[in-house]
């Protein structure tokens, strides 16, 4: 394994346990059900993608990047306090950012696999894209149906 790819694989590995952080204070923070709901989906989807690199990692014998629990958890604690005070029309757009930097981070990623020819990777990548999309997509979609 090269060393773009492990900086590569680490980047995922903290850019999705960011996103977990930031979801899970949403979470937490929320009265609505359905916007609970919607959150503990995006929490287990992204949750799912962090394990993912974390293992890739494992298997090749490298150490999975250490995130300090309180500051993630104050950087979760802490947007989340910014973004409940200002409405969920600001956590979405938010979330909209963080969904849009780890989409153009994949696009990224999918094109260097290409070049090296890591089918499987690629194929996995993919899906976490259209995740990715999708989660934008609901995010969007609330923001216009309540605005605030």
């Amino acid at each position: 394994m090269d060393d773009k790819l492990i900086f590569r694989l680490k980047e995922f590995y903290t850019l999705e346990t960011f996103q977990v952080a930031f979801y899970e204070s949403q979470v937490s923070s929320s009265t609505n059900e359905y916007y609970k709901k919607a959150f503990e989906k995006m929490v287990e989807i992204e949750s799912g993608h962090a394990d993912f690199f974390a293992q890739v990692l494992t298997k090749a014998d490298i150490e999975v990047p250490k995130i300090i629990g309180s500051a993630f958890e104050l950087a979760g604690g802490f947007v989340g306090d910014m973004v409940s005070l200002t409405g969920s029309s600001n956590t979405c757009k938010l979330g909209v950012a963080l969904e849009n930097k780890a989409m153009e981070a994949y696009r990224t990623f999918i094109n260097e696999s290409k070049d090296k020819h890591y089918s499987e990777l690629r194929n996995t990548l993919m899906d976490y894209l259209l995740d990715e999309e999708f989660h934008t997509l609901w995010l969007r979609d609330y923001m216009e149906k309540h605005p605030n």
